[in-house]
């Protein structure tokens, strides 16, 4: 048996002050980002994540300026089933990009920051000088899910404890030491890229308190925030004082003397998005107080690592072993904090934004289907059910494009509408992403087979992909135009680009799993799907390469190297043999500019070593030193300035690590692990594995 315990606490996250690291506490719906004070009191470190409090219903949208409407932002493009109309956009969708009268509709709606957590001197309410600041260290128990954050300020030592509830969207935050108080402070949102928080404009939003309440509102948002353990005062339009209770009760603004110790329970009550981003009311038992969010944090941490899965590889002297260990151990921390709820994530989680917090749905895969394969299903049924509520729109886009099904959009928030995009709209690789994100829960535990959300997603997903499909003089079936691959390049080429390889093999493979859910539940119809599938072209080009696409412009050796995708995050059908899916990655590996890639590009080529049994590559390959695949001290991937935190990078590393230790079905034992590693694994789901070659029609 793996020492759980053990395994866990050698990867505690220890930061100082020279750390630009950042921890964070949460629930999958709801998280808290830290500065090395345990609040967000210090100013952020350039380039550093935006330390802020960020929930999966705090949408906001500020009124729009100007008269543009959705329909200006749909145009006609040719395509083989005839006109189709797509949301597009006029020049680049890039960060800092011109958007033009799509600002709006990109822009909104946005996560906001529903608060700040500053302390502040008690007597006169000055907030602490970084200055004077010193000997910062922080620690995350990830046992316990509790932060514990030690500093000096004049001399006195701060210690500050802060912890998240596991279920209700609450924070614990414990002062002790100096003489110190907590003031809230509250933003108006941002719409701004990354942004979150708006500070400029008080007159735009209100706080009020009401005993122990404080009420926002913000154009269509509302919301609440109750404080318990702490005298509750507004000292400012957006300023609330948090004061240890006073002993004596003598007069209603007089502040305590002693420690701090505060919970925080946040819940919406006006926004026209609650419907599917809310919990009920009466879903969970609410915390009593702060040792209770203490006491409940503690017992679902300790109880999530004890009963999901486990590798371990502190019997390997090599330090890749260490490293490996290290990135799984995190990556599994961050992503059940801000990428376990009801929504899909943002990129960024909910440590800061990213895309203004939309959710990017062909990362959706990278983000979740690591769940089930380390024991944790639960944590991606959940944001399933957003395919189930968006299946309206999403059968009207199909129709809109003269097909049948549901076309999944890319970049969504929660009203559901697809952003104006040169490149979201014609991306088509989120389309058999949420029948493979079913098939592994019903892998994790068959019965979910019978979900009839579950079969209906699946169901609709395939039927778009077949319906899809370009019929060629041949007999054959191809993907487009319009499109753009999964590499996003050749973007503007879009009108013209067809049959990306990864796509191609996706698709096919996606069929052939949706008819399989079709079989089991004796659908008389069994059996097309994989008849259509077997039309699809190969993935590989007249010289029997794989690359970019099957046939159209050369290979761009930048950026994402997709096409490996096709023989890694698809299990092999046949159509690709190992010969061509080795020499694609030897040739990527010798050509391909690895500093313009992506967090979740090691991961992929990590998946095709692994498929063709390169155990010693698959590894050099997930740990490979580029620019965004390094991780912090926190477990975080730093893409960039703008982007210092990136789940794709955390979710990919989960997959690959599954892949390389548990293999696939009727594969060898720890395809991706070197065998000196003395590795052992426990209650980590095996991937599908290869599809027999079916006979063309």
């Amino acid at each position: 048996m793996i020492d759980r315990r053990a395994l866990v606490d050698r990867h505690r996250p220890r930061l100082d002050a020279g750390s630009a690291a950042v921890l964070s506490v949460g629930n999958g719906r709801f998280a808290v980002g830290l500065d090395r004070t345990g609040t967000h009191t210090l100013p952020p470190v350039p380039g550093a994540a935006q330390a802020t409090a960020l929930a999966e219903w705090g949408w906001h949208s500020v009124p729009q300026r100007d008269d543009a409407t959705w329909e200006e932002h749909r145009r006609v493009y040719d395509t083989p089933h005839g006109p189709a109309r797509y949301m597009d956009l006029v020049g680049p969708s890039e960060a800092g990009a011109d958007e033009g009268r799509a600002t709006w509709f990109r822009a909104n709606p946005h996560k906001v920051s529903l608060l700040r957590l500053v302390l502040v001197e008690r007597d006169g309410g000055r907030v602490l000088d970084p200055a004077a600041v010193t000997d910062a260290e922080q620690q995350l128990d990830l046992w316990t899910g509790l932060v514990t954050s030690r500093f000096r300020y004049r001399g006195d030592e701060i210690t500050v404890l802060t912890a998240a509830d596991p279920e209700a969207d609450a924070l614990a935050l414990a002062v002790s030491g100096g003489d110190l108080a907590l003031e809230l402070r509250f933003p108006y949102g941002s719409e701004a890229w990354d942004g979150s928080a708006d500070w400029a404009r008080e007159d735009a939003h209100s706080t009020a308190v009401d005993g122990q309440a404080i009420h926002r509102e913000l154009d269509d948002l509302g919301y609440r925030v109750d404080v318990t353990g702490a005298r509750v005062r507004r000292v400012g339009a957006h300023r609330v004082r948090l004061d240890a209770p006073d002993a004596g009760g003598a007069r209603p603004d007089a502040a305590g003397t002693g420690p701090l110790d505060v919970a925080l329970l946040l819940r919406p009550t006006r926004s026209p998005h609650l419907a599917l981003t809310a919990r009920p009311t009466g879903h969970t038992d609410l915390p009593r107080d702060a040792a209770d969010i203490r006491h409940r944090s503690g017992r679902f941490w300790g109880e999530h690592w004890e009963g999901t899965g486990a590798l371990d590889l502190s019997a390997a002297d090599d330090p890749r072993a260490h490293e490996l260990e290290r990135r799984v151990i995190l990556s599994r921390q961050i992503q059940r904090v801000h990428a376990a709820g009801v929504f899909p994530p943002a990129e960024t989680g909910l440590l800061q934004n990213s895309w203004r917090g939309r959710a990017h749905l062909e990362m959706h895969w990278w983000h979740a289907a690591h769940f089930p394969l380390w024991g944790d299903a639960d944590s991606l049924l959940r944001s399933l059910g957003t395919y189930a509520a968006l299946l309206p729109s999403a059968r009207a886009t199909a129709r809109e494009q003269g097909l049948r099904g549901a076309r999944w959009p890319k970049q969504i928030g929660p009203d559901l509408r697809e952003s104006p995009s040169d490149i979201g709209p014609f991306l088509l690789w989120q389309q058999p992403h949420p029948i493979h994100l079913a098939e592994l829960c019903r892998r994790s535990d068959p019965a979910r087979g019978g979900d009839g959300m579950l079969q209906e997603i699946v169901e609709e997903s395939a039927v778009l992909l077949a319906a899809m499909l370009r019929s060629d003089s041949d007999g054959r079936l191809g993907l487009g135009p319009p499109l753009v691959g999964a590499q996003e390049r050749h973007v503007e080429g879009r009108a013209r680009l067809q049959d990306p390889a990864f796509e191609l093999a996706y698709t096919a493979w996606a069929l052939r799993i949706a008819d399989a859910w079709r079989e089991r539940r004796g659908d008389p119809r069994a059996g097309e799907l994989s008849a259509i599938a077997s039309r699809v072209h190969s993935p590989l080009r007249a010289d029997g390469r794989l690359r970019t696409f099957r046939v159209g412009p050369a290979m761009t050796r930048s950026d994402h190297p997709a096409h490996l995708l096709a023989h890694g995050l698809v299990p092999p059908t046949g159509t690709i043999p190992d010969a061509a899916a080795g020499e694609a990655l030897d040739d990527a590996l010798a050509e391909w500019d690895w500093e313009s890639t992506w967090g979740w590009d090691c991961p992929a080529a990590a998946l095709t070593a692994t498929r063709l049994g390169r155990a010693e590559q698959a590894v050099d390959l997930l740990l490979r030193d580029t620019p965004k695949n390094r991780f912090d001290a926190a477990g975080h991937c730093v893409q960039r300035d703008t982007l210092p935190v990136y789940l794709p990078a955390n979710g990919g590393t989960l997959i690959a690590a599954a892949l390389m230790a548990a293999g696939w079905d009727g594969g060898p034992p720890q395809p991706g692990l070197p065998a000196a590693w003395g590795a052992r694994v426990e209650g980590v789901q095996p991937l599908p594995g290869p599809l027999p070659a079916l006979r063309p029609a």
